[in-house]
């Protein structure tokens, strides 16, 4: 995120706990830093593990595999990796699912 002042100079990011620079429809804007909130549920918890087992079974496939998400994915406005993790996560605990990729742990 960039924000230019009226000299030019450009923006981006947080300024210690102070400040920190968002992008709400497309607007930039500075507002004050708040300490995001991480309440750790079980379901969160859950999330972030599907999140990560999709990280390590993406880094499992071999490139010929990564290839052919990444060409499955053009015209859908995401990459191929985006399309294996919304996959993954979407079908995780599907046995058939499972035993066809190369999901490290199974």
């Amino acid at each position: 995120m960039k924000v230019r002042n009226v000299f030019g100079n450009e923006y981006s990011g947080t300024i210690g706990k102070a400040l920190t620079v968002c992008t709400r429809y497309g607007r930039q804007y500075i507002r004050k830093w708040t300490k995001p909130r991480d309440p750790k549920t079980p379901w969160q918890l859950e999330q972030r593990e599907k999140f990560a087992e999709a990280n390590e079974a993406w880094k499992a496939l071999s490139y010929d595999e990564r290839q052919g998400y990444n060409e499955r994915a053009k015209g859908m406005n995401m990459s191929g990796y985006c399309l294996f993790v919304s996959e993954f996560v979407k079908k995780r605990g599907n046995k058939e699912w499972q035993t066809t990729r190369a999901i490290p742990g199974n």
